[in-house]
């Protein structure tokens, strides 16, 4: 059996589903949507050239990168059936699709793939003249800049290893983590996602409620759903779909009321520190549960024990960039509330965010329990991940660990407290030769 791609009527080169029938069409699926996230080629040209010239392209690709490197994540990429291809839209709106809890997905990597182009709209939309010119002069100082930082980092290198492969890679993803906030939110991104149809029903009519209308809802919601009606047409009823419009046009209507009957806007958790804590923990709980924490025994990469999930904390980030915000985004288990967002109230205002850069800024507030951000904390302050997101989650390490009056070293064993200087500002490079030594560094593998 091979997988089939399956496209859209309307939107053929943007949106398909990929179909897997058997078990080694889904090994080699999750795989496939893996490789995409890390390479510049389509899912077609890539299935084509590495899946269907080498039958066992798939198990050999979880042998090695799930068995020996350890890289769990790549698990929910094997589906019960199919996925649904999105390639080459914006930034901004796999931005707002992902942050829907329920879908699994995976995300061609600004760390790995430099960018290159992004999204020109159909002249239908009449998209102002400064749209384009502010999208190529934001990927032009995007190149010089990157050019710029691989020059400058190359210059802590010795000169005798800027040719090993490994060092290459770490130098061209720091690079890009450097640089990635320079680029437009109209960028060109492609996402792999994995969801069961209730899902999908629900993230898409919520979509068109709150965005329509809009060049996203026409160009992406609205082609998605009939893709979705064609192929699942008794889930995706008519009725069904005018029903959960009108809950949703309800509740997102209360909503907007509520917020406009307050005087100064909603209560802001974030008019203070950048990093702001709520912890409502009574004693008893405290000392019920705080010890499985710190007093039990486990392993790097595992969480704490279940008992910690009783411990709530709540963390409020004022002048969040989205592309940190993004990467933040990918813990499902938290509960992040977006306190402001600049949105649009028109087509004109709707291209003017498309061209603001990633260095835009939101702020957030995120809840979640000890164990949720315990996983968190150690995850992202590791010494290969990017400097903002290793500064953010360091600092949710020091305010939970002062809350609750225990040395963060103690409550975060496993955590890195290193500076990014401390490091070199190459933390990749460790793990970069981690995987030439098992042979996992061929640029096929990652």
């Amino acid at each position: 059996m091979v997988l089939e791609f399956i496209r859209s009527e309307t939107h053929p080169s943007t949106i398909f589903f990929i179909n897997a029938n058997s078990l080694q069409d889904k090994i080699d699926l999750g795989a496939l949507l893996s490789r995409y996230s890390r390479s510049h080629k389509d899912a077609e040209t890539l299935y084509k050239e590495e899946f269907l010239t080498n039958p066992n392209r798939g198990a050999e690709f979880y042998a090695k990168v799930f068995c020996q490197y350890g890289d769990d994540s790549i698990s929910e990429l094997v589906p019960h059936g199919f996925a649904l291809c999105l390639e080459n839209i914006p930034i901004l709106w796999s931005t707002y699709l992902l942050h829907y809890r329920t879908l699994s997905a995976i995300e061609k990597s600004t760390r790995y793939v430099k960018a290159f182009d992004y999204y020109k709209p159909d002249s239908k939309y009449n998209a102002p003249n400064l749209y384009d010119a502010l999208c190529k002069k934001r990927i032009d100082e995007y190149n010089k800049a990157n050019d710029k930082a691989y020059r400058k980092l190359s210059l802590k290198i010795d000169a005798n290893d800027l040719e090993k492969p490994a060092v290459k890679r770490a130098l061209n993803a720091r690079a890009l983590d450097e640089t990635r906030d320079l680029l437009p939110l109209s960028t060109f991104t492609s996402l792999g996602i994995m969801a069961n149809l209730r899902s999908w029903l629900n993230i898409l009519t919520k979509e068109k409620v709150r965005n329509d209308p809009g060049v996203y809802t026409a160009e992406l919601i609205d082609p998605l759903t009939e893709l979705f009606k064609k192929y699942f047409p008794t889930i995706f009823s008519q009725d069904k779909i005018n029903y959960l419009k009108e809950a949703e046009t309800v509740a997102f209507e209360s909503k907007q009321q509520l917020e406009i009957s307050f005087k100064e806007g909603p209560a802001n958790p974030n008019d203070t520190d950048e990093f702001t804590l709520k912890s409502e923990i009574d004693d008893d709980t405290r000392l019920d549960y705080l010890s499985y924490a710190y007093e039990t025994k486990r392993m790097k990469k595992t969480k704490p024990l279940r008992e910690t999930e009783m411990l709530d904390f709540t963390i409020a980030i004022h002048d969040l960039d989205i592309a940190a915000f993004r990467d933040i985004q990918r813990h499902r288990f938290f509960t992040i509330q977006i306190n402001k967002w600049e949105n649009y109230q028109s087509t004109d205002e709707e291209f003017i965010l498309l061209s603001s850069p990633l260095s835009i800024t939101i702020d957030i507030t995120i809840k979640g329990n000890l164990r949720q951000w315990t996983h968190a904390i150690e995850l992202r302050t590791q010494e290969q991940g990017h400097p903002n997101y290793r500064r953010i989650f360091q600092s949710c390490g020091i305010v939970i660990a002062k809350q609750l009056d225990i040395d963060k070293e103690e409550l975060f064993p496993y955590a890195d407290w290193r500076s990014d200087e401390e490091i070199n500002g190459l933390g990749r490079l460790k793990s970069e030769e981690k995987k030439q030594n098992n042979d996992i560094g061929d640029s096929n593998l990652t």
